[in-house]
């Protein structure tokens, strides 16, 4: 740092120290003084985060701890870590357990899950990993299935073989149901994980799991967020209930290198309308010779399938 720059540093710290003290000292405005200053004293212990923690994504030490609340209702609160060197957001108290839902009933619905007469966002990219394949007999697993009916349509595609259901607990009997609790007793041709790994407490230990699934030649496809470093209060992405994991692309290009993969990230639909523009899929391969598949994809096609951007609403209308 030069003198100069020195000099108009700590000339700002002293104009800054100047006017606290008066505002501090003046009636009215010392209440909010008084606040600004805690909070300062509150920022700078949570950057310096908690030595006995470490990121669970890449494992570097002491993240920092933020506590954020929603712009849009401040009574969602949450306490972050957020990594020094990948970038991941864990939210590690913000947990939901599936595993207490009595019935499939009580999964949530979303405009994104496949009925018995709509295709829903796992189909789509169910045709879409068989079209990168381009190849036959493909076995194909949906993890984290809840109430999805997709695999009755991804049966139906011709490259298809077999259709999976995995989940943390049994509560369907319309496909071979696979316990991703248990390690896996096969691997899939394709295995998809529609917002799924933003439910991981434990990335770094859950995502072998996952990836175990696929077999050598395979492809996993996720469907999440991805954090790019803004302002964390204007993302209700991060404050929904289950929601543990925030990844930025480094956490993401972390985890695939230190499981053996290679990655890609691409751009849904969806992303244009009501799933916002942090909505990426994520394709995760053990053989390189897919990356020139996945890119000769994307070279015909602007956009990764999914349901349409605005399927919310044609959800909500009375005549869908």
């Amino acid at each position: 740092m030069s003198a100069a720059s020195d000099r108009g540093t700590l000339q700002g710290k002293a104009r800054r120290a100047a006017r606290a003290a008066v505002g501090l000292a003046r009636p009215s405005t010392r209440k909010r003084y008084v606040a600004a200053v805690r909070k300062h004293l509150r920022d700078r212990a949570e950057d310096a985060g908690d030595p006995t923690e470490t990121c669970l994504v890449c494992g570097t030490g002491r993240p920092r701890r933020r506590t954020i609340r929603f712009v849009k209702d401040p009574t969602w609160v949450c306490v972050v870590r957020i990594c020094r060197s990948c970038g991941h957001v864990g939210n590690p108290d913000n947990t939901r357990d599936y595993r207490n839902l009595e019935g499939l009933e009580k999964f949530p619905m979303r405009a994104r899950v496949g009925t018995e007469t709509r295709q829903g966002r796992e189909f789509h990219m169910a045709k879409m990993a068989a079209q990168i394949l381009k190849r036959d007999d493909l076995d194909v697993l949906v993890y984290g299935a809840g109430r999805s009916l997709d695999n009755r349509h991804i049966a139906e595609l011709p490259r298809v073989r077999d259709v999976a259901i995995g989940d943390v607990m049994h509560l369907r009997d319309d496909a071979e149901f696979v316990d991703i609790n248990e390690p896996p007793s096969r691997r899939f041709s394709v295995v998809i994980a529609c917002e799924v790994i933003e439910h991981f407490p434990n990335p770094a230990e859950e995502f072998p799991r996952l990836l175990d699934f696929v077999d050598e030649s395979g492809l996993l496809v996720c469907s999440t967020n991805i954090y790019e470093g803004g302002d964390l209060e204007h993302q209700r992405y991060v404050f929904i209930k289950g929601h543990t994991a925030y990844y930025t692309p480094e956490a993401l290009v972390h985890i695939a290198r230190a499981n053996g993969h290679h990655i890609d990230f691409r751009l849904p639909l969806v992303a244009t309308g009501y799933g916002g523009k942090r909505k990426r899929y994520v394709f995760f391969t053990r053989d390189a010779s897919l990356l020139p598949e996945i890119a000769g994809y994307f070279g015909r096609h602007m956009y990764a399938p999914s349901e349409g951007p605005w399927a919310n609403k044609e959800l909500a209308s009375p005549n869908p």
